[in-house]
């Protein structure tokens, strides 16, 4: 990916040049040798984000072409939560621009720390960018994100394991796969893995429950939807695979996030499961992996639905307290350009918002787990959001587990689930 990123930049460098009349508002100001704005000092904004190296330089390339500098503030992925809530309570004024998805959103604009970008984004910005992308940046109907990035769950499955099954192709729905499970059970191989964690098993139970046309929220009356004939098919779904059927490796109930369970697949253990796009280049590369050449991806099956999934929108926010709103303006728009887009799926292998980017042949020859992304994103897939997700999260996955585990039946636990989750909400 690393190659590719720099054979990119100088037709990139070339592109930044024709964005200067963009980002440089009404200005008219013309780009001197150098690339940046030659009238005159433009301002500085500071951008809290991730540090890998492509973001850093992206920044960069913004600051040469716009004439705005940028004061880059790197923050560990796990720790950005934290640093913002802690920043907006204290009153800071410090940062211009910061990381958002779905959840931080949910979280942060309805106590006014985040800017509404309706007024701020042009029809030009939103050309290339599907309607229900913007719909995890939105809060009490107004926009507070602009999509950076997609992060969905996929269907990865096994080739060579298929092949020995004497299986042709990923299974469509539900019941399809669970036919392929017992036809990997029977040459004694571990079928699928989810997970299944105590704190973490409400998300896979969230795409079982969209598949069945179901949903886990009715964000408009802020109440509990899980506990419905559809949720109690998805968990029964979920509890046979388990108890009756034994397709699931018994790993499951220890996963409580994406991570162990990509390494399992990449080890060649499990020979189906659901999880993020980051699993394609962990699966494909010799040094992390046993089963190089060998991934599979497919849409999750599904049932009522033809697909569902559970992902992360990757957005930019600018915060209420920023003293450089249109500075910061100027930096989305670049940074969420067609090309720059494209340079961010070549170059880190992030999913782009934008659609001319994702259709991209470069883009779709050096990712091919993204032919399948478009479609995928056309049906439910939102993460889940409120303020006090986390909290509802890990009583809901407590129950799950208990579900899937036998200890209650599918309509016992849906149904304490949702009496403590109201609890939780004061309702």
């Amino acid at each position: 990916m690393k190659k590719e990123w720099r054979k990119l930049k100088k037709s990139l460098a070339i592109a930044g040049l024709a964005l200067v009349t963009v980002v440089s508002g009404c200005s008219g100001s013309n780009a001197g040798d150098n690339g940046a704005a030659d009238d005159g000092d433009k301002g500085e904004i500071t951008v809290l984000y991730v540090g890998d190296q492509f973001w850093q330089e992206q920044a960069k390339e913004f600051e040469q072409v716009s004439g705005i500098k940028v004061n880059y503030e790197v923050v560990n992925f796990t720790e950005q939560h934290d640093k913002l809530a802690t920043a907006f309570a204290g009153g800071s004024t410090e940062y211009d621009i910061v990381h958002v998805r779905d959840d931080f959103v949910a979280e942060f604009a309805p106590k006014g720390f985040l800017t509404p970008l309706d007024d701020l984004i042009t029809e030009d910005m939103k050309a290339n960018i599907s309607d229900n992308y913007f719909t995890p940046m939105m809060n009490d109907g107004q926009i507070y994100g602009f999509p950076r990035y997609l992060w969905p769950w996929q269907f990865y499955y096994n080739k060579e394991l298929f092949a020995e099954a004497g299986i042709e192709k990923p299974p469509a729905t539900w019941t399809e796969f669970t036919a392929v499970a017992e036809k990997l059970k029977a040459k004694g191989i571990t079928p699928y893995a989810e997970p299944w964690g105590e704190t973490f098993s409400y998300t896979p139970f969230i795409v079982h429950l969209r598949s069945e046309g179901g949903e886990f929220w009715d964000e408009e009356q802020d109440i509990p939807r899980f506990n419905s004939p559809e949720g109690i098919r998805a968990l029964k779904f979920m509890a046979d695979m388990n108890l009756k059927d034994k397709i699931i490796s018994s790993q499951s109930v220890q996963y409580d996030s994406t991570a162990p369970l990509a390494d399992a697949f990449a080890q060649g253990t499990i020979a189906m499961m659901m999880n993020a796009p980051h699993t394609y280049p962990l699966a494909n590369n010799p040094e992390t992996s046993k089963i190089t050449g060998q991934v599979g991806v497919a849409l999750v099956p599904g049932a009522e639905l033809k697909t569902a999934s559970y992902a992360e929108t990757g957005g930019l926010a600018i915060p209420a307290s920023s003293k450089n709103k249109e500075q910061a303006m100027e930096y989305i728009k670049f940074v969420t350009s067609t090309e720059q887009e494209k340079a961010m799926a070549i170059g880190i292998g992030r999913i782009p918002a934008d659609n001319v980017a994702l259709q991209d042949a470069e883009v779709q020859e050096a990712n091919p787990h993204f032919a399948s992304v478009a479609e995928q994103m056309e049906y439910p897939y939102g993460m889940f959001k409120h303020e006090k997700a986390a909290a509802i999260s890990t009583e809901v996955s407590r129950h799950i587990s208990a579900a899937v585990a036998g200890r209650e039946t599918p309509e016992e636990a849906l149904k304490a689930a949702e009496a403590n989750v109201l609890k939780i909400i004061g309702k």
